[in-house]
């Protein structure tokens, strides 16, 4: 598109005294509502392990929801194969792939498997058996069986164990260097501790709770694996896993200000299951209302989703579900939705299965509320419309979904002539991040008004033109959001009312 004119007015513009004594004109209008799915950045669905399951080498999936974030988990020995070496190209690959297809992406480091994981293809370890920490390290800390490097993951990490927590720290600094100021990575998983980095040590002792509490450790020995996150990732976002009743780490991290996930939402099994008891015995554990006594009890804990994100992974996946049928009916699956909802998640990761048809239209409705979701309710624009004066946008939003958005995308709005010939810019310091959603699912989501007043430019050509709005990346004019309203006309750029410059 060819602009003969381009001309940005900062919302800090002096306003030029009027001289006309002509009332002001206002034009009022009232966008109508898309209630279709909109794949926005930083929420919904993730991929999983890929980055994109529609097209993936090795596994596609075309049942697979449109996804804006990719989650990816390495073990310690893929990024520091030798002591001091790091494999940078596996995260910069992955992170230029996404970028290529305008996702952002979850990144987990962990230090232990499950007993007996293998890797799977494309990996070059594929078929091998994941140690987790590298074998250079773990000839350090365990010098008498340094031969189970091999093919053998049956060794056990010891969390307190002073050279483990030193190399440790010096990898993820490493990493925090490179990559704490990486506008494609989201935000990090604390996940260095445990079985799959969830913070516990299932598959690896056969008593019936393998929790990192139960095995001797306190909050002073593990609290250091979330502050060394927190030190090398000091601009970036993170998540804390929600752990068990026997650790108190999860409530120290979130009153530190990170937010929180959960690895198995879905799981409905008969006896014992996280929906029914692991997650509501576990919640009030951080909260401080459990039977085990918690040193940094977390009250708000159910709030922390207004400032810090919520993200969730399902337990097993759809396909596994649908053989399942008589647990995981309609109404049940509904009724996990509904939890997710009710906690404001912003993501959930599917695992980028098949998604079985009978679940499609519950996915399709819970799309449809993760994360924020912005509509337009009504404009007004009031103004001489003459070169030099005032134009003020009027404008009334809700955020429909049930979480914030938790980076800015401001508001820009366009007069852009009919011809296309002539586009005039402005820019509002709007951040978005401070529009909450409604408090549950059967609420009223607020409302929040927003006054942009600006000065038509001096030199502004006279003749029809149509008000354009976007939400873009901050400091540009590149539109970011897709708004929960009709009308848009390029890429992400909504034509709303047209006005006349006298």
């Amino acid at each position: 598109m060819k602009h003969n004119h381009l001309i940005i007015v900062s919302l800090l513009a002096v306003i030029t005294p009027i001289l006309a004594q002509a009332a002001p004109i206002t034009i009022n209008y009232t966008p109508s509502i898309n209630s279709g799915i909109l794949v926005n950045p930083d929420i919904g669905i993730t991929d999983h392990q890929t980055i994109n399951r529609h097209n993936n080498l090795y596994w596609s999936e075309p049942s697979y929801p449109e996804t804006s974030v990719v989650y990816y988990r390495w073990y310690w020995e893929q990024l520091e194969p030798e002591e001091g070496v790091y494999n940078y190209k596996l995260i910069d690959d992955t992170i230029k792939a996404a970028r290529a297809q305008n996702k952002k992406i979850v990144i987990r480091f962990m230090t232990m498997a499950g007993l007996n994981d293998t890797y799977y293809k494309p990996s070059p370890r594929a078929g091998k058996k994941i140690l987790g920490i590298p074998c250079w390290l773990k000839k350090q800390i365990d010098p008498k069986t340094h031969a189970i490097c091999k093919n053998d993951n049956s060794f056990i990490i010891d969390y307190k164990n002073k050279i483990f927590k030193a190399d440790l720290k010096r990898f993820v600094d490493a990493m925090g260097k490179r990559y704490d100021h990486n506008p494609t990575i989201l935000r990090l998983d604390v996940g260095l501790v445990g079985t799959w980095g969830e913070w516990h040590l299932a598959t690896h002792y056969k008593d019936p709770a393998p929790t990192l509490g139960n095995h001797g450790y306190k909050a002073k020995d593990l609290i250091p694996y979330i502050t060394m996150m927190q030190q090398a990732f000091p601009n970036k976002m993170l998540t804390m896993s929600i752990a068990t009743t026997s650790e108190n780490t999860t409530s120290y991290a979130t009153l530190h200000g990170l937010g929180w996930r959960a690895d198995c939402i879905g799981d409905w099994s008969h006896g014992w299951n996280h929906m029914e008891e692991g997650y509501p015995q576990t919640i009030q554990h951080i909260e401080g209302k459990g039977k085990i006594k918690n040193t940094y009890p977390d009250k708000d804990f159910l709030n922390r989703w207004q400032h810090a994100p919520v993200d969730l992974e399902i337990c097993t996946d759809m396909v596994d579900w649908a053989k399942k049928s008589k647990v995981y009916t309609p109404e049940m699956v509904k009724k996990t939705f509904d939890y997710i909802l009710n906690l404001h998640t912003s993501l959930f990761n599917l695992k980028s299965t098949k998604i079985p048809a009978q679940y499609q239209p519950l996915l399709h409705a819970l799309i449809k509320k993760l994360g924020y979701r912005f509509n337009l309710n009504h404009i007004e624009v009031i103004s001489e419309f003459k070169p030099e004066t005032s134009i003020t946008f009027n404008s009334q939003w809700q955020n429909v979904g049930v979480a914030p958005s938790y980076n800015n995308y401001p508001i820009v709005w366009r007069l852009r002539s009919k011809n296309n010939k002539d586009i005039y810019y402005f820019n509002t310091n709007n951040n978005i991040t401070q529009w909450m959603p409604a408090s549950n699912t059967i609420s009223q989501a607020p409302i929040y008004n927003q006054n942009n007043t600006f000065t038509l430019p001096k030199k502004i050509i006279k003749g029809q033109y149509y008000v354009d709005i976007a939400m873009v990346k901050p400091n540009t004019h590149q539109p970011q959001v897709l708004l929960g309203i009709n009308g848009e006309i390029d890429n992400k750029w909504f034509q709303l009312t047209s006005i006349t410059i006298k």
